[in-house]
């Protein structure tokens, strides 16, 4: 028991103990400084070398048991309480050292003491832990810092949600920040990808970091980088009677104009080789208006001065790269003085809608970065993945974090992007593992909103990017790719992507099926925790996973640079004199560099 025996155990079960405070007046003035509280600890010594440390999670006066005389103490309650708490592991003695461990097992029965926690004893709980990695302090003691398993807290998936305003993207950074802290002045080994929707990560880093963003022209993302999926996502609409049609002459044309541009290699529709889309479209254009003639029972395209080029369904004639002018069409009449009869090709006027919207998108000039990179060929595929994983001219000009600024591009580019990247990363590392055993070169890939585009819904334009990355989920951790998992909605995330991740830190959030959705994902014993997900504060955070040694919450510390995501301040803003807007600078500059441009339907 505690001094005098003030402290002791009423009940004891498995997520649950019943702690009584006899008289809570005398126990202040025996242990004077030190406060119970909401969340403060206990140990429950067994008199072995053995205690059981449990957090106080409620508490309520029992006057009942102490009888209307004694309620009162110079008028004020004398103390007498029930705490519920929730038992959240062991201290055992090794050697003289006090450690930590999960679970309550062997403990003898009954208990021989109840104390609050020691703060050396407090800290034996967090900040112990193989390959420390320390981002935060406990929110009820802020002289304790959380020491997580940095080789667990990264290999093992990671999810990092909560609502707007909460402090993600400052967390999200100082973790980066964090495990790249020691090589700021020499490059090592580490290996980041941030995909960064807001475009906000390049204030949070000062060294050692590549910036790859349309504005630059540093993104080089070539349209032959996809996949069959992605390019059909890409240029077909799946919706149209005709899709059908689209979908067999765009592959046909596509397969046969990369094994032209690569005759040495083995080429499938899939494989990341050159192919020049412009032939590719413009084989479409001439099959959408190809006319052909018989003669002697051979048919033959209808081209000016009757060329005489053979119809093979089965191929395509080199010539039709290139543009040609057929003949109109005559129906059952006869064309000129050669009387012949000119009849519509098969895909006559088929492609009309699919031509019109690849116009579109030739002038979207915020599709450059993908649809105009006709300069770059098979042979730069190499250097094309190196620059998006860190990799350039040597140690010296290379980054250990890339971050791919997707702000500026067309949302309905941004899946495709994310899916490209990260298809080829696991590839690179699923390689490297295979070819060594072993993966030391790990990645970790940075899905910042990730909502957006790997949703639960089996949405088709979303298909490729979730395959993408649940592949990473199910898989990547054995060929040293990991993932962090960025979200305000937690809810509208792939299930098998977030199930995946082995720890979670949880912010604010106050959308009930946000919290709902966390709830489910975790142990019901953890409701202690969870209940309180929406009073978190700013920077707070729930810690959850097999990184920690019990879940707590956290206070993360400040990120040194911070991201650019603070909050505008409206009320100070609105209280400044009057500002003029340039209209006509501003929207001369929006239509002429990033026009978004109808997509005709």
């Amino acid at each position: 028991m505690d001094k005098d025996n003030q402290l002791r155990v009423r009940s004891f079960e498995n997520n649950k103990i019943v702690i009584e405070i006899i008289d809570f007046n005398k126990w202040k003035s025996e242990n004077t400084g030190m406060d119970l509280k909401i969340g403060s600890f206990l140990k429950i010594e067994d008199g072995n070398d053995k205690s059981i440390v449990t957090m106080i999670q409620s508490f309520k006066m029992a006057e009942d048991l102490l009888g209307p005389n004694v309620v009162q103490q110079n008028g004020q309650p004398k103390g007498h309480f029930l705490l519920d708490t929730y038992p959240i592991g062991q201290l055992e003695t090794d050697n003289g050292e006090l450690k930590f461990k999960k679970g309550i097992k062997n403990i003898s029965i009954p208990p021989t003491s109840v104390s609050l926690l020691s703060e050396d004893e407090f800290k034996s709980i967090f900040e112990k832990r193989d390959q420390p990695f320390i981002f935060s302090k406990h929110s009820a003691n802020e002289n304790v810092d959380i020491v997580v398993d940095g080789d667990k807290f990264f290999s093992k998936h990671l999810a990092v949600v909560g609502s707007t305003g909460s402090g993600k993207s400052c967390t999200v950074a100082k973790l980066i920040q964090e495990a790249n802290k020691s090589y700021h002045e020499n490059i090592r080994n580490t290996h980041i990808v941030i995909f960064d929707i807001h475009g906000e990560y390049t204030y949070a880093f000062e060294k050692n970091y590549r910036y790859l963003s349309i504005e630059q022209n540093s993104l080089e993302i070539p349209y032959w980088l996809m996949n069959a999926e992605e390019l059909e996502d890409f240029f077909i609409e799946s919706n149209e009677a005709n899709s059908h049609n689209q979908l067999s002459q765009f592959k046909k044309a596509v397969i046969s104009n990369k094994i032209k541009h690569n005759p040495d290699l083995n080429i499938t529709y899939d494989s990341p080789v050159y192919f020049d889309i412009n032939e590719v479209i413009m084989y479409l254009s001439n099959k959408n208006r190809e006319s052909r003639y018989s003669e002697d029972d051979i048919e033959y395209y209808a081209l000016p001065e009757w060329k005489k080029i053979q119809c093979v369904d089965d191929e395509i004639p080199e010539e039709f790269w290139g543009k040609l002018d057929f003949f109109q069409p005559t129906g059952n009449s006869n064309h000129g003085i050669l009387k012949k009869k000119i009849s519509k090709g098969f895909f006559y006027g088929e492609f009309n809608r699919f031509l019109s919207r690849f116009e579109t998108k030739l002038l979207d000039n915020r599709l450059d970065f993908m649809l105009k990179q006709t300069n770059l060929k098979t042979v730069d595929f190499f250097r094309i993945i190196k620059n998006l994983l860190g990799y350039h001219n040597g140690k010296d000009d290379s980054s250990n974090i890339t971050i791919i600024d997707l702000s500026s591009l067309p949302f309905e580019i941004v899946s495709i992007v994310v899916s490209i990247i990260t298809r080829f990363t696991f590839e690179f590392c699923f390689l490297k593992t295979k070819t060594n055993s072993t993966n030391d070169t790990p990645y970790l890939l940075v899905f910042e909103e990730a909502h957006k585009y790997i949703p639960k819904l089996s949405d088709a334009k979303y298909k490729n990017t979730r395959i993408a990355v649940e592949r990473v989920a199910k898989e990547g951790r054995k060929y040293g790719l990991s993932s962090m998992i960025v979200s305000q909605r937690p809810s509208e995330i792939s299930p098998t992507v977030f199930s995946q991740c082995n720890n979670f830190v949880v912010m604010r959030l106050t959308n009930p099926d946000d919290q709902n959705y966390v709830k489910r994902l975790l142990p019901d014993s953890f409701d202690v925790y969870t209940d309180s997900l929406a009073m978190l504060d700013t920077k707070e955070a729930l810690l959850i996973g097999d990184a920690v040694s019990t879940p707590c919450i956290v206070k993360i510390n400040d990120a040194n640079p911070l991201p650019k995501s603070e909050d505008i301040l409206f009320l100070k803003e609105w209280k400044r004199d009057w500002v003029n807007i340039e209209f006509e600078e501003l929207f001369t500059k929006i239509m002429t560099e990033k026009a978004v441009l109808e997509t005709v339907k």
